[in-house]
């Protein structure tokens, strides 16, 4: 009798034992949400390594602030934008790079301006009209997250952007080849793509010292000039498609202090360049009118034949990496060994 409570009771203490056992399991498989590495209720599951991250919390994690310095100072955006617009193709030419699609761009109202490698990467896009004087409505009506702005050519329309959406305000209507490298990485920082534009600007360093191989090292004065029915404006080695030759190892004729110095037959007679690449703004130039003048033979680029049309869109409108490949890509076909 006595053995046989003994032996009832030492069962008892083991079925206690096991329901304690199961408590603590229990217990430590509970899922809190205190603890950073909470446990999947699957008994197999693992937790995951940081690299098996999902890319929905990747995500999250890199859609916090974002920092950077624009022409008037620190700029912070909440999260990474979705609806932005360009305010010159130049900010357009950057975005396209990206494989970022602007919801609006100051395209004058004429897509025809866009050059063929950003057109070819634009899907659908509101025009804002004009770059010096835009649609203020259609801009609001927009509702953007983020505009594009330059510090000089929208100056006067600053105040009005500010109350639609935060703003990255670039120096980029005066901006020489090294600031368009400078704005590049300004606009790939805001728009989340850092690492992408890095990896595209040494794809694009690449393709500039190829073309630089090609042209063999040519030493000859080269002069950049936009050419309308009333004028002849060249590009100094202080605009962008002047600094642009200047670092493919070309010299510049001009020798002005500003960017687009207007010059008449007799000051490019005197300045007398190698090489013109001519970018008119109508089929119709001043250059139809100075051809007949025995003026124009006397410049050396027109003696020797090194007179070329290219196209604005590529070589002025379109200041960015895709314009300054194309630029290189025209300097090989015309200069080239």
């Amino acid at each position: 009798m006595r053995w046989g409570v003994k032996k009832a009771l030492a069962i008892a203490l083991v079925c206690l034992w096991s329901v304690a056992l199961a408590a603590c399991g229990a217990a430590g498989n509970s899922n809190s949400g205190a603890g950073p590495a909470a446990s999947s209720s699957s008994p197999s599951a693992s937790a995951p390594s940081p690299s098996a991250a999902s890319p929905q919390a990747s995500a999250e994690s890199a859609s916090g602030p974002i920092t950077m310095e624009d022409a008037v100072g620190t700029v912070t955006l909440q999260k990474v934008p979705e609806r932005i617009v360009a305010m010159d193709f130049s900010f357009t030419d950057a975005l396209a790079t990206l494989d970022v699609q602007p919801v609006g761009i100051a395209d004058d109202d004429d897509p025809g301006l866009f050059m063929d490698a950003v057109k070819s990467k634009l899907t659908n896009y509101q025009s804002v009209g004009s770059r010096y004087e835009p649609n203020i409505e259609r801009i609001s009506a927009l509702q953007p997250d983020l505009i594009i702005v330059d510090i000089n050519k929208h100056k006067n329309a600053l105040e009005q952007l500010k109350g639609i959406a935060p703003l990255l305000i670039l120096d980029d209507y005066e901006a020489d080849y090294d600031q368009m490298i400078k704005n590049y990485r300004i606009i790939a920082k805001a728009v989340g793509k850092e690492a992408e534009g890095e990896k595209r600007l040494a794809e694009h360093q690449a393709i500039i010292d190829e073309a630089k191989a090609k042209l063999g090292g040519a030493k000859l004065t080269v002069l950049p000039a936009v050419v309308n029915p009333t004028g002849f404006f060249a590009h100094s080695e202080h605009s962008f498609s002047g600094s642009f030759l200047a670092m493919m190892g070309f010299d510049d004729p001009v020798k002005n202090e500003t960017s687009y110095p207007q010059l008449s037959l007799e000051q490019l007679v005197e300045t007398n360049p190698q090489a013109l690449f001519l970018l008119p703004t109508d089929q119709k130039t001043i250059v139809d009118q100075w051809e007949s003048n025995p003026l124009w033979k006397q410049i050396d680029a027109a003696a020797n034949g090194k007179v070329f049309t290219v196209e604005r869109r590529d070589w002025s409108l379109s200041r960015g990496l895709l314009g300054s490949e194309k630029m290189a890509a025209d300097l090989v076909s015309a200069l080239g060994a």
